[in-house]
């Protein structure tokens, strides 16, 4: 069963990542799924894609060049990095396919029901890709972005309109077929000041004229800090981060700040299972990177034996941070094996060095005990 479910997923894998004539994804190009159509609670599969606003694709020949750009640049805005073709190859590794996980049963509204049929030993094997394929699309990871500049933006000033009103007036632009972010939204002030609407105006307008499923207008009591906490300390972290995708847009402050406490709770706690096979895990890797916290996941991937996981996290590290001393030593290496990588990684760039080290040297002795067991039989 585990080597029909590896088939399975290299499949799978490959029909995204080679673009295959019939499920054409081409993630060579900057393309980012809307969080707001990837609930994890329900039961569409449906993905809509766009490409981010201002943003070119990313050939594979001048990746080096493009992410040895200035780090302040990517320090504002990590969706370069995000949406780099080797990035996303590995946060897909990374992520694993664990079907049980993938249609673990979530009460929420509209839920199917199980359901039981008789097949051929053919008709299964079908229905097994079919469903391999539909949980890679339910793992599309949500994107990473920076937080959106603030909307300050002054139209007109009409001081002979002072006084008409005692409130503000909101205007909406509401013709069909306009993008929601492209919509015009204006402000009238009581003293007769005509401005662009703000962030926190626009969400709450949009909502009112075009409401979204599972989106509520004001922050959720659940999103605020007290009971954020309390959520997170009852292990809630997938729960919270599928709702923080239906509520907030992916470049709101909120967004960001939600998800990166839910990010450092596992950190703390070491919970980095909770969010393996799910579409949060690649974004919490990158978040990992990108700050250079990698230290206890790949600890963990080291305990739990995984050498080729723990090569993908450090081989991450490298690309998102080009500069790196251990990604310069691997660099000059004419054939570096798998735990020379993470040996210069472990020497140069850790903060938690020895905690590393450790790890290291007691998946070697695990490697050695295990030879030596099969060499007796």
């Amino acid at each position: 069963m585990a080597a029909s479910m590896k088939c399975a997923w290299a499949r799978c894998l490959s029909t995204i990542l080679l673009n295959s004539t019939k499920h054409r994804c081409q993630i060579s190009q900057p393309l980012y799924a809307s969080c707001s159509n990837i609930s994890g609670d329900s039961g569409n599969d449906e993905i809509i894609f766009r490409k981010a606003e201002g943003e070119g694709g990313t050939d594979q020949t001048g990746q080096e060049a493009g992410l040895a750009d200035d780090t302040k640049k990517h320090r504002r805005d990590p969706g370069k990095a995000f949406t780099d073709v080797r990035v996303q190859k590995i946060l897909l590794r990374l992520t694993g396919l664990d079907l049980d996980k993938v249609y673990e049963y979530r009460a929420a509204k509209g839920a199917g029901v199980a359901k039981v049929a008789l097949m051929s030993d053919q008709q299964l094997k079908k229905v097994y890709e079919s469903a391999s394929y539909k949980a890679l699309r339910k793992l599309q990871m949500p994107p990473v972005l920076g937080a959106r500049e603030p909307i300050d933006e002054v139209l007109s000033e009409d001081p002979e309109l002072e006084g008409l009103n005692t409130s503000k007036l909101v205007f909406i632009d509401i013709s069909q077929r306009v993008p929601l972010k492209k919509r015009t939204i204006v402000v009238r002030e009581p003293n007769g000041t005509l401005r662009k609407a703000s962030w926190e105006e626009r969400d709450v307008t949009l909502q009112k004229y075009f409401p979204q499923s599972g989106r509520k207008i004001g922050l959720p009591r659940m999103f605020q800090q007290d009971n954020l906490e309390c959520m997170l300390d009852d292990g809630k972290h997938e729960y919270i981060l599928n709702r923080a995708c239906s509520q907030f847009e992916i470049d709101d402050p909120e967004y960001i700040r939600v998800t990166q406490r839910t990010y450092e709770h596992i950190h703390s706690n070491g919970k980095f299972e909770d969010l393996r096979s799910t579409r949060h895990f690649g974004p919490m890797i990158f978040y990992f990177t990108y700050y250079k916290k990698i230290d206890k996941l790949l600890v963990a991937f080291l305990e739990e034996e995984s050498l080729e996981d723990s090569v993908d996290l450090v081989k991450l590290y490298h690309i998102v941070h080009p500069s790196c001393k251990s990604a310069e030593k691997v660099a000059s290496m004419p054939d570096p094996t798998p735990l020379e990588i993470i040996g210069a990684f472990a020497e140069m760039d850790a903060t938690q060095k020895s905690l590393v080290q450790q790890a290291i040297q007691t998946y070697e002795k695990e490697c050695d005990s295990t030879d030596s067991t099969q060499l007796r039989r």
